[in-house]
Formats: structure tokens, C-alpha cells, sequence
């Protein structure tokens, strides 16, 4: 799999891609069969963590498992060989490779769960903000396991405002949650971007974007996988307890990332 043309065009332009069928039914299966059984409890997660929605009971919740908001860390790819599966996915490094080039290591992996009927927002922002890294250019990837409709909380682009740089951020009423300042974009700004099982976003990491709440009664369920160059660098003396990295393809090189 690689990208056309057209697309590569269209993601230095807009800042964004979306490409279709990059994992097959069985590849999605697969990834969400994992991810309800950390939801239910019934495998315990070591190297990661788990946030849960932040005003929702979860002894009230009455679906699957605990109203999980997202699963986050790199420990992900080491810890569990069906999302390390993912991290490594050939068509995904292709596309990567194609915008990044051959030395690629992994600077996130998630699992971005919106619970029916109570998953919330996530503001606009950018995903450069979390990351103190040169150069700012790394590429989120955003992988649908459910369908993901404006219904339950599709993903929604700022179209060419990656070239605005790097924004102003102000932190959110709980732990790891950072926005722009309301006054720079608002939903009028955006497209949204419906997609189907299996189907990558493949995201520059200062294009804005948000997630409206999921109002469905059923999950929204996504992976993301962010790579960065091997041979980026922390713009700061110390590195946040928050980063980690992954080698997965190419070169790895000295007092980089």
C-alpha cells in the first residue's frame, strides 16, 4: 500500500489523509477483541494506563466494562503482541515511510474509546503540543475499528492549518488534557471525516482537530499509532516522563529520541 499522488498532495496541502481498508475485517476484529477484553477487566494492563470518562460513574455504566476514555502508552507495542501487530503493520509503516522516510521509530500508541451515550469531547489541540520534539513534523495515525460518524464522535480537521505552526495551549480540568485557545478555531472551521472499520487517518501533527461527543448507542473505537524520524530531538533538557519511543524501521541513531 502506498500513497498516490493525489493523496500525497492532498496531505501536504490539507494536512491530513484518510486511506481506506488498511486493515482487513479479520485485523479489526482482532484489535477490538483486545481492547473489550481490557475494558472488562479480563486482562490486566502493566505497561500502560487507562483514563476513564471523567464524570461517569462507573459502577452506573451499563454497558461492557468500565467507561474507559482511552489506554495510552507505548507499553501497548511491547506489552501486547496484537497491538505491537499494529504498530508494525506493513501498509501503515509503507504510508509512514512515504511522508517520514525510512528511519522510523513509534512515539505513541492509544486506544481512543468514546463509551455510548457518555463519551465527551476532546477539544481542539494539536498533537505537537504534547511533544517537545525537532523536527515538529511526526504523523498521527488514527485507525477506526467502529464506524465513526458524526453520531459518536468522528474525527473533525482544521484543513490546512498545520502551516499555522505551533498554537497556544491552556491545560483542562484534569490530567493530560490541553486545548487551544477557543478563540483560534471553532467547529465551522472543520471537515469532518466519517470513516469505516479498518479505514487510517493519517494526521501531520499540527493540524488542529477535535472529537464531538459520542450521543450514539454504541462505542466509537479507534487505535492511534504517531511515528516520528529516528533522528528527531527533545527541544528541552529533559525528557517528559510522559514520552517513549519504538524502533521500527531503518537507522537508529545517537543522543536522538
Amino acid at each position: 500500500m502506498a500513497l498516490s499522488d493525489e493523496q500525497m498532495q492532498q496531505y501536504q496541502r490539507e494536512g491530513y489523509v484518510v486511506v481506506e481498508d488498511v486493515l482487513s475485517a479479520t485485523e479489526v476484529t482482532e484489535v477490538k477483541d483486545r481492547l473489550r477484553e481490557y475494558v472488562r477487566g479480563e486482562r490486566e494492563e502493566t505497561e500502560f494506563d487507562r483514563m476513564l470518562e471523567p464524570s461517569i460513574d462507573a459502577e452506573e455504566f451499563d454497558h461492557e466494562g468500565q467507561p474507559v476514555r482511552k489506554f495510552e502508552g507505548i507499553g501497548m507495542a511491547r506489552e501486547d503482541e496484537v497491538f505491537r501487530e499494529l504498530a508494525y503493520h506493513d501498509d501503515i509503516v509503507e504510508v509512514v515511510s512515504q511522508l517520514q522516510g525510512p528511519n522510523l521509530k513509534l512515539l505513541r500508541c492509544a486506544g481512543m474509546l468514546k463509551p455510548p451515550g457518555v463519551g465527551t469531547a476532546k477539544k481542539f489541540h494539536q498533537d505537537a503540543a504534547y511533544y517537545p520534539i525537532h523536527p515538529m513534523d511526526h504523523v498521527t495515525v488514527w485507525v477506526a475499528l467502529d464506524e465513526s460518524t458524526t453520531e459518536n464522535g468522528c474525527m473533525q480537521v482544521v484543513p490546512k492549518a498545520h502551516t499555522d505552526g505551533l498554537l497556544e495551549h491552556e491545560a483542562m480540568e484534569y490530567d493530560t488534557d490541553i486545548t487551544i485557545n477557543s478563540r483560534d478555531y471553532d467547529e465551522s472551521d472543520t471537515v469532518a471525516l466519517p470513516m469505516d472499520p479498518g479505514d487510517a487517518l493519517f494526521q501531520h501533527c499540527l493540524a488542529p482537530h477535535y472529537t464531538a461527543p459520542n450521543e450514539s448507542d454504541r462505542w466509537r473505537r479507534a487505535m492511534i499509532v504517531a511515528y516520528m524520524r529516528s533522528r528527531s530531538r527533545f527541544t528541552t533538557d529533559n525528557r517528559p516522563e510522559w514520552v517513549d519511543s519504538l524502533h521500527i524501521a531503518g537507522e537508529e541513531f545517537p543522543g536522538c529520541v
